[in-house]
């Protein structure tokens, strides 16, 4: 069955949870379950709720649909769609991922009376409940500098990184450096000409050999600096100053922020749609 074949398979936006091994005997009759301003939820939508969320609880995966439809609804006219192109190709990663064909995975849903429509269609929706109604909302939505401070404050000591592109030279190739650097002193270049790849690496203070760390944590976002010692020539280019907090850069702190509010504003207009909505369940 259905539910007993489908793993966790991550698609980019999508996201199925290892789905429980249970299963609905016979063919499904697609009865309403419930509306949402006349809108109807159907038994196969319950059935495919139920598989995607990991749960049999029956009442808990309607509440959960109802909010999906919610969302759904708000979105409507306001130019937010999931791509066709997007749902076949999470459809197919799905079902490679549990080494099916589509043929395969379409028999499988219709042991349980889905098809693959029924599936798309859900996705195409828990894809906008999920992820795409942040798109709308924010727009609603910013991250403070006090807020960041606090975060920052919260987050404890700073660590001070440097992103430094290095090339590491053989001794013997410095006259072949030397006349390189008479050419030019664009980093990509003498790499090109050197025939080497760059290594790109973030380092706090002291966690490069001693010439080429002096000279790095001297240099300005931009600088070229040059070290060796005795096996090698190193030619580096310090790309970023970057300041962490226990491990996560400004970037990410904020990022942290920004999406814990999303998540409260979704909950707001979740509770407030509710409250607007007419909402039937029928037992």
């Amino acid at each position: 069955m259905v539910g007993e074949h489908i793993k966790k398979v991550s698609c980019g936006i999508l996201l199925f949870a290892t789905l429980v091994t249970f299963s609905f005997a016979g063919r499904l009759f697609d009865r309403v379950v419930a509306s949402v301003n006349g809108e109807a939820i159907l038994e196969s939508d319950l059935k495919l709720g139920m598989l995607f969320y990991n749960s049999a609880n029956k009442q808990e995966v309607l509440s959960k649909l109802l909010d999906v439809w919610l969302i759904n609804q708000f979105v409507q006219g306001k130019g937010l769609s999931v791509q066709e192109e997007i749902l076949d190709q999470n459809i197919l990663r799905l079902a490679q991922f549990n080494n099916m064909s589509l043929e395969e995975l379409q028999k499988e849903l219709e042991t349980e009376g889905l098809t693959l429509k029924d599936l798309k269609e859900f996705l195409r929706r828990e894809m906008i409940f999920s992820q795409g109604i942040y798109a709308i909302l924010i727009r609603e939505v910013d991250v403070s500098s006090v807020e960041l401070a606090l975060e920052k404050y919260k987050a404890g000591e700073v660590v001070v990184k440097r992103v430094v592109d290095v090339i590491t030279v053989e001794k013997e190739d410095g006259q072949k450096v030397l006349s390189i650097l008479e050419k030019t002193r664009d980093f990509e270049e003498i790499a090109k000409l050197l025939g080497l790849n760059p290594e790109r690496l973030s380092v706090e203070r002291g966690m490069l050999v001693d010439s080429l760390d002096k000279e790095v944590w001297n240099a300005k976002v931009g600088d070229l600096v040059f070290a060796e010692d005795k096996d090698h020539i190193y030619i580096a280019r310090v790309s970023e100053i970057r300041e962490e907090y226990k491990g996560k850069s400004i970037e990410e702190l904020r990022e942290e922020i920004l999406l814990k509010k999303l998540e409260e504003r979704k909950k707001e207009l979740i509770e407030n749609l509710r409250k607007r909505s007419f909402i039937k369940v029928v037992q």
